[in-house]
């Protein structure tokens, strides 16, 4: 049975940062560069559901994930080959070649922590609508805008996860990167190498009426069966490779309070995301 969010623990997130040194509603800590609380209570914060306008309201866990976060450990031998197993050429055999690497850390040495799940809102289709097959449409599912320097010098996140499950990678998770403002523009360097990055790609346009970047709408379902089985994927060999069950993190909720925080990832369904972690992992017992 999954608990409610605790009272005091939502009175935190909803009540904004105790003091100078925490930042945001999960409450992250400048010095210990981690969030408030147990895994659990963390997760519970940072998997809150975002809604239109970046709205974040509490919602229950799935099983597995209320199981893996209070329990700890890291995922067996047989879940990371599993992992594997699931990924689509050629980045499985990428995958395979980086297996046994170690993944980032901090400068002082803290280790990876948080698996942060974010969505590329691009293609932007202002006030045109989404193409009627979406997800095989090509402008859609390609990875050269990601790739050529169209939107950075360099790829923004670690992983780029398509709608038909291609995955691309823009960095190992050996490498230390920062793709939320909590680490380019609050904390700064020091917190390269505590978060890794998941780009989904799912489109957006203007809601009706609207003209503001600010106001744009994914389509729905937001996210693809492939990308939720991908996900999940990458969620237990990151893990594994960790050596520990990494906190699973929004984009949105990490940056939660900052001025001009991203509204990601819209429309993403926690209990998909869970049904196809417990194919890696299995069912909690009970």
């Amino acid at each position: 049975m999954i608990r409610p969010i605790p009272a005091a623990l939502l009175a935190l997130c909803l009540a904004g940062p105790a003091h100078a040194e925490e930042i945001g509603e999960c409450l992250f800590d400048r010095d210990t560069l981690t969030f408030a609380g147990t895994p659990l209570e963390q997760a519970t914060c940072l998997l809150r559901k975002i809604e239109l306008g970046a709205v974040r309201k509490p919602q229950p866990l799935p099983p597995v994930i209320v199981r893996l976060m209070r329990e700890g450990g890291a995922p067996s031998p047989a879940m990371k080959a599993a992992a594997i197993a699931a990924f689509p050429e050629p980045y499985r055999a990428y995958a395979i070649q980086h297996a046994d690497a170690a993944v980032s850390q901090t400068e002082e040495g803290l280790p990876l922590l948080y698996f942060v799940i974010h969505d590329t809102s691009t293609p932007f289709y202002a006030h045109e609508p989404f193409p009627k097959r979406l997800n095989a449409d090509w402008k859609v599912n390609a990875f050269t805008p990601y790739m050529d320097g169209t939107f950075a010098k360099a790829p923004v996140a670690h992983i780029f996860l398509n709608r038909v499950g291609q995955i691309w990678a823009g960095h190992e998770f050996q490498e230390g990167w920062r793709a939320t403002k909590l680490e380019s523009r609050v904390v700064g360097s020091r917190a390269r190498g505590r978060f890794v990055h998941i780009e989904t790609v799912q489109p957006r346009r203007f809601l009706p009426g609207a003209t503001s970047r600010g106001q744009t709408e994914g389509p729905k379902p937001g996210f693809t069966r492939e990308q939720y089985r991908m996900l999940a994927a990458l969620y237990v060999y990151t893990s594994a490779r960790a050596g520990r069950w990494l906190i699973p993190a929004q984009h949105n909720t990490v940056d939660s309070t900052i001025p001009d925080a991203h509204d990601d990832p819209q429309n993403f369904d926690l209990k998909a995301f869970g049904k196809e972690l417990e194919k890696l992992v299995g069912k909690p017992k009970g």
